[in-house]
C-alpha cells in the first residue's frame, strides 16, 4: 500500500514540477522587457497608462526598492503601502499610478505600474516606463522596451 502511495505521489508531483520549470523558462526569456500599454483620454475622461516587467529578483526586494524610490521622491505623495501584498499607490499632483509586485517563483518576479493621466492629457507613459527603468537600475538590471 506504502509502495502505491509513493508511485501516485510521484506521478503527481512530477508534472508539476515540469510546468514549474517551463514557466521559470518562459519568464526568463522575457526579463528584463519592458511591456507597455497606453489609452488616451477620451471627452474629458483621464488617459490610462500600463507597464510591466520581469525580474529576476525577490519579489520583496523589488517592493522594497519601489517604496524607497516613491519616499525619496518629493513630488510623489504615498496614498497608501501595503508590503504585504507588495501593493503601493502614489499621486503627483492629480496623477496617480499604483504598483504591484508579483512573486512569480523564488528569486522571479513582476513588476506591474498601472497609472492614470489628468483628462484631456496625452497618456503618461513616459513617466510610468521611467519608473520602471529606475526601479531596474537602482536594481542594476538592464531593462528595455519589449518591441
Amino acid at each position: 500500500m506504502k509502495k502505491v502511495l509513493a508511485m501516485a505521489a510521484v506521478a503527481f508531483v512530477l508534472p508539476m514540477a515540469s510546468a514549474d520549470a517551463q514557466w521559470v523558462f518562459v519568464a526568463r526569456k522575457a526579463a528584463q522587457r519592458i511591456h507597455h500599454m497606453t489609452e488616451g483620454g477620451v471627452g474629458g475622461q483621464p488617459g490610462y497608462d500600463f507597464a510591466s516587467v520581469v525580474l529576476e529578483a525577490p519579489a520583496d526586494r523589488v517592493f522594497a526598492i519601489a517604496l524607497e524610490r516613491a519616499q525619496q521622491n518629493r513630488a510623489v505623495h504615498i496614498l497608501m503601502a501595503d508590503p504585504g501584498a507588495r501593493r503601493l499607490q502614489v499621486a503627483e499632483g492629480d496623477r496617480t499610478a499604483t504598483l504591484n509586485v508579483v512573486e512569480l517563483s523564488e528569486g522571479v518576479s513582476q513588476l506591474l505600474i498601472a497609472g492614470r493621466s489628468r483628462p484631456n492629457e496625452e497618456a503618461a507613459s513616459s513617466q510610468i516606463v521611467t519608473a520602471v527603468m529606475r526601479i531596474c537600475a537602482e536594481m542594476k538590471k538592464t531593462c528595455e522596451l519589449a518591441r
